[in-house]
C-alpha cells in the first residue's frame, strides 16, 4: 500500500470531506494539508507522501478501507 506523489496532490487538495475512518491518518492528514497549504511545493510534497505511506504500510491491517478510498479519488 503506497501513494504516489500524484495520488498524494490529489488527497492533499481534495475539497470535501475526507471519508477516512481512522482518526490517527485523518489527524495526520489535517496536518499535512496545512503544511502543504503554506508550502506547496514539490519537496513539500514528498514529504507527505513518504510519511503518509509510512503510516500506511505500519498499519496496513487496519488502513485497507481508508487507502481503497484514497486511491480511488
Amino acid at each position: 500500500m503506497k501513494l504516489s506523489d500524484a495520488q498524494m496532490k490529489k488527497l492533499l487538495e481534495y475539497g470535501g470531506q475526507p471519508q477516512l475512518k481512522q482518526l490517527a491518518l485523518n489527524m495526520a492528514l489535517t496536518r499535512l494539508k496545512k503544511n502543504y497549504k503554506a508550502n506547496p511545493t514539490s519537496a513539500v510534497l514528498n514529504g507527505c507522501t513518504s510519511e503518509l505511506n509510512a503510516i500506511l504500510e505500519k498499519f496496513a491491517a487496519i488502513m485497507k478501507t481508508d487507502y481503497d478510498w484514497i486511491v480511488s479519488l
